[in-house]
């Protein structure tokens, strides 16, 4: 199995390091295995946004920082929730795409993902993905913290320009 260590990777990594934590003493405090923690650290396990929220209430970082969405901490007023509202994340993400006019197709075509998984993210039926979190993040300039419950105000971050797989076909076939 290939490893994919991203910048999420290496910042729970060096965080853990940091705090003089073991694997094993933050497994214990995420109430996962070892082993978990060791998969997330290398690559082999992508991250839950649930464990990822817990893990910035752990170390008191933003979860932009853990994204990589920042580059560094800042001293705005986090609030590091433990538990995540499926609810007010969807309803913050509708906020959103609504804001920019787009229907739940042109949302999901921006962030290059099914229209359904948006449907499933704004009526909290469902819980949005790291990847698509990151994503939305890039794409629109959106604080990661404020779609969770971080913070209560929207931070402006900066967006990156990113050209979508349904971008390049497009521009392939004309």
């Amino acid at each position: 199995m290939d490893k994919n260590v991203t910048i999420i990777e290496k910042r729970i990594c060096f965080l853990r390091e940091q705090r003089h934590l073991t694997q094993e003493e933050l497994a214990s405090m995420l109430h996962v295995s070892r082993s978990l923690i060791n998969n997330w650290e290398n690559g082999y396990t992508n991250l839950s946004l649930k464990q990822l929220i817990k893990l910035a209430s752990i170390y008191q970082v933003p979860v932009d920082y853990l994204l990589g969405i920042i580059n560094e901490i800042d001293a705005f007023p986090y609030a590091y929730i433990q538990e995540m509202d499926l609810k007010t994340i969807g309803s913050k993400l509708k906020d959103i795409r609504k804001f920019y006019g787009l229907t739940q197709e042109q949302f999901a075509q921006k962030i290059d993902t099914k229209r359904s998984s948006i449907s499933y993210y704004e009526s909290g039926k469902m819980m949005i993905s790291t990847a698509d979190l990151k994503q939305i993040c890039e794409t629109f300039g959106v604080s990661a913290d404020y779609i969770v419950g971080n913070l209560e105000e929207n931070i402006p971050r900066e967006k990156k320009v990113k050209i979508t797989i349904h971008e390049i076909k497009e521009k392939v076939s004309n």
